[in-house]
C-alpha cells in the first residue's frame, strides 16, 4: 500500500444523486489528505455533477467505464441505461481492487429496477459482489456511531423470511461478523447480540417456534466455537442495549427489523459494509432518491463516511 490508500469509487446510477454525492466527497480536502479516489463511471456525467457540486476534480483520477452523455440521462427516472451504467462501473472497479490496483471500493447507490432491466439477476450489491468476488458467503453490516447491525436474511420479501432463517444461515451470519470485527475491526472477543424473529422473542413457543427450533441451536453452536454471543433476544429492547455500549454488533433477521433503527439513529453517517469479501467494500446507507436527483442538494455526508470507513478498514 502507498502511503494514501487508493479508493475505487463507483458513480452509482447516474439517473440518482450518486454522481452528485460521489463529486462532493471525493474532491474535499479531507479526503484527498486521507486516500487517493479513483472514480469509475461516465466522465461527461462525473464533469456535470461537479459542476453542479461546484468541485473541482482535477487531482481527483478517473477511469471511463461507459460513454453515457449527460444530455442522454433520464435523470430522477428508471432507465436500463443508467442500470446497465451503473453495473459496468461496478465490474470494472471491483477487478480493479481484485488485481490489486485499489485497496478497497465505494460503491454508489444503484436501483434494483434499473439493473434488472440491463439484464442483472441481482437483488443488490451484496449478493453481486459476493459472485463477483468467489465468495462463499456475505454478510451486509451497517455502521454508524456507536452501533452496528448485520442482517441474517436480506432483499426477500417479509413472508419468504421465516422459511429462510435457518440454524446455518444464522451461525454463519453470526460467525463472519464476529472473525471481521476481530480481524478488519480490531475488537478482541466482540460482543454479539441476536434478534429473535417473533415478538418477545417467540415468548417461550407462544408467538412461534423458529426462535427456539432455528435461532437458539445457532447461537448454542457459536457458543461453543468460542463467540461471546447472546440470544435470541426480543428486537424491541436490543437496539438500545447496543447503543448503551452492551453489544458490539446487532443480528437482525430481517431489512426492516435491523435497519428501521439504524436509520432512525445514524442515517445520515450510517455505512453499509460488505462482511465476509476478500476486498474492502463500503457504501452509503441510502437509496439513489430519485426525487431529488441532479438538484444540488444531496447530502453526501454518508458517501463522506463511506470512504473513512473504508480507509480506516484497510489501514
Amino acid at each position: 500500500m502507498a502511503d494514501k490508500p487508493k479508493i475505487a469509487v463507483t458513480l452509482g446510477d447516474p439517473s440518482g444523486i450518486g454522481p452528485e454525492i460521489v463529486a462532493k466527497a471525493v474532491t474535499e480536502t479531507g479526503t484527498l489528505r486521507t486516500c487517493e479516489p479513483v472514480v469509475f463511471g461516465s466522465l461527461d456525467i462525473f464533469r456535470k455533477a461537479c459542476e453542479l457540486a461546484s468541485a473541482d476534480a482535477d487531482g481527483v483520477e478517473f477511469i471511463s467505464t461507459g460513454d453515457m452523455e449527460f444530455d442522454e440521462l433520464a435523470q430522477g427516472q428508471v432507465s436500463a441505461d443508467s442500470g446497465k451504467q451503473s453495473l459496468t462501473s461496478i465490474e470494472s472497479a471491483v477487478e480493479y481492487v481484485l488485481s490489486g490496483s485499489a485497496d478497497a471500493v465505494v460503491t454508489a447507490p444503484v436501483n434494483k429496477k434499473a439493473i434488472h432491466l440491463a439484464g442483472s439477476r441481482y437483488p443488490g450489491h451484496t449478493e453481486m459482489l459476493k459472485d463477483m468476488t468467489g465468495s462463499d458467503s456475505a454478510v451486509m453490516m451497517f455502521e454508524g456511531g456507536d452501533l452496528r447491525v448485520a442482517l441474517v436474511t436480506i432483499h426477500c420479501a417479509l413472508s419468504e423470511v421465516p422459511g429462510l432463517i435457518t440454524a446455518d444461515a444464522v451461525f454463519e451470519t453470526v460467525k463472519i461478523c464476529s472473525d471481521s470485527l476481530s480481524g478488519r475491526f480490531g475488537i478482541k472477543s466482540p460482543k454479539i447480540a441476536v434478534c429473535g424473529l417473533n415478538p418477545h422473542a417467540g415468548e417461550n413457543g407462544e408467538f412461534g417456534r423458529e426462535d427456539i427450533e432455528k435461532i437458539a441451536p445457532a447461537i448454542m453452536r457459536a457458543s461453543a466455537a468460542g463467540m461471546d454471543v447472546s440470544g435470541p433476544l426480543p428486537a424491541d429492547a436490543v437496539f438500545y442495549s447496543a447503543m448503551e455500549g452492551k453489544w458490539d454488533l446487532v443480528v437482525a433477521m430481517y431489512h426492516d427489523q435491523g435497519l428501521a433503527p439504524f436509520k432512525m439513529l445514524a442515517l445520515h453517517r450510517g455505512v453499509n459494509i460488505t462482511l465476509g469479501l476478500p476486498i474492502v467494500r463500503t457504501s452509503p446507507d441510502h437509496g439513489t432518491a430519485f426525487d431529488i436527483a441532479w438538484r444540488g442538494i444531496a447530502d453526501p455526508r454518508s458517501m463522506r463516511e463511506a470512504m473513512k470507513t473504508a480507509v480506516r478498514l484497510v489501514t
